[in-house]
């Protein structure tokens, strides 16, 4: 899940400075919407992709020796009860309760609105539903309704209802319930939060641009902006004249459009994105081409076997004088470890690696196996070569 996270968060982040360079200040609107809902859903499916490239594999001898499995058994004496919190459990629990309130808050928002509806007067106008409500001072939109004060003009002048209008037309309202859903699933994570503000912001620019048909509306429709800037836009599942009053706003209205630089921010933004996107799918290995080289490889299967001075029971003897970790203790009665090491041609131990390791102790293990003596190395045809051997360690409760 974290590794899922950590890709997601990577994506999206590389996706947000995309737009923030090459997009946010452009007035090609209509690609920035679906290029942040895009990169968004794209970012949410890409850790799962992979893709399938041959890969030439060398293969060894037969199979691996595996030592006599070491015992150690822990002493007989008090066991403490382990009363260590599960931090899984206690992170998933957390988890849930956020999605409960936040899941809540978005019900009782969607119920206000319902009220709304069904207390006020609906009317039809240019083909858009829309309630009239004494209960709200400020327009807003939701799914194919315009939410409007009883005390304003329906008409076909008023640039608040028109802004409006173009919101239900657009269906904003689909690409706002898609970002507060995530934002229950992943509460917790603010580039949720901050790919709403752009989105949303987005949808004002679309509406802002509908509405402005000349620059000579535009100087009264500032001031109109103007008038709304200490009104309030309570509900944050609708689309609000009033939605983010920011100079961002103010320049884009009086801004002149550019079909050059919108068509090289968009080429470049698409070109980064797929480089993104390349990037962060994992190259997955089906086919592979097997060769077999032996010239340098370990030895797995030998004449005469790698042996401990005095032997295996020697060995068990001499780890376990030699193991100074306090025993572990596992929820478990047993728990193995695995080691692999190769026993070169000069008797020393090289290439110790962990295979397996629930308890913690394979460090331990690894300085454990450093400390001892050397081996006598493996014969092959009369040649002295190296040999891989796997090393199972059992670590079990005593009886009571």
């Amino acid at each position: 899940m974290l590794l899922y996270l950590s890709k997601i968060t990577l994506i999206l982040i590389a996706s947000l400075v995309i737009y923030k360079l090459l997009l946010e200040n452009s007035k090609a609107h209509y690609f920035k919407r679906y290029y942040l809902l895009g990169t968004l859903l794209i970012g949410l499916f890409l850790p799962f992709i992979t893709i399938s490239t041959d890969v030439e594999m060398v293969s060894w001898n037969q199979t691996l020796e595996e030592l006599n499995d070491v015992i150690m058994e822990t002493p007989k004496q008090e066991v403490m009860v382990n009363s260590t919190i599960d931090w899984s459990y206690g992170i998933g629990v957390l988890y849930l309760i956020g999605i409960l309130f936040s899941l809540s808050k978005l019900v009782v928002e969607t119920i206000k609105i319902r009220m709304l509806r069904q207390e006020g007067t609906s009317i039809e106008f240019n083909d858009v539903a829309i309630v009239l409500s004494s209960q709200i001072t400020n327009a807003f939109s939701f799914g194919n309704i315009v939410y409007f004060p009883i005390t304003e003009e329906v008409s076909e002048d008023n640039k608040i209802l028109q802004h409006e209008i173009v919101h239900v037309q657009q269906r904003h309202s689909l690409d706002i319930i898609l970002i507060e859903m995530l934002k229950v699933l992943f509460w917790f994570h603010p580039i949720f939060y901050y790919y709403k503000t752009c989105i949303a912001l987005n949808h004002e620019f679309l509406a802002d641009d509908s509405s402005v048909s000349s620059q000579e509306e535009a100087g009264a429709y500032l001031q109109l902006l103007l008038a709304q800037t200490y009104k309030q836009h309570e509900l944050q599942v609708t689309s609000s004249f009033n939605f983010n009053l920011t100079k961002k706003r103010f320049i884009m209205i009086t801004k002149n459009n550019s079909p050059w630089r919108n068509r090289v921010g968009i080429s470049l933004s698409c070109i980064l994105f797929l480089l993104v996107g390349t990037l962060a799918i994992q190259a997955k290995s089906t086919h592979q081409k097997v060769t077999s080289d032996t010239s340098s490889r370990p030895f797995q299967a030998t004449d005469t076997r790698a042996q401990y001075p005095g032997g295996m029971n020697k060995f068990i003897n001499d780890f376990l004088l030699n193991f100074t970790d306090p025993y572990p203790y596992s929820e478990e009665n047993e728990a193995k470890v695995v080691i692999q090491f190769t026993v070169e041609t000069d008797g020393t131990l090289e290439n110790i690696v962990v295979l397996r390791d629930p308890l913690g102790v394979g460090e331990e293990i690894v300085k454990t196996l450093r400390t001892m003596p050397k081996w006598l190395p493996a014969q092959q045809n009369g040649e002295v070569v190296s040999t891989v051997f796997t090393l199972p360690i059992t670590f079990k409760r005593a009886t009571p």
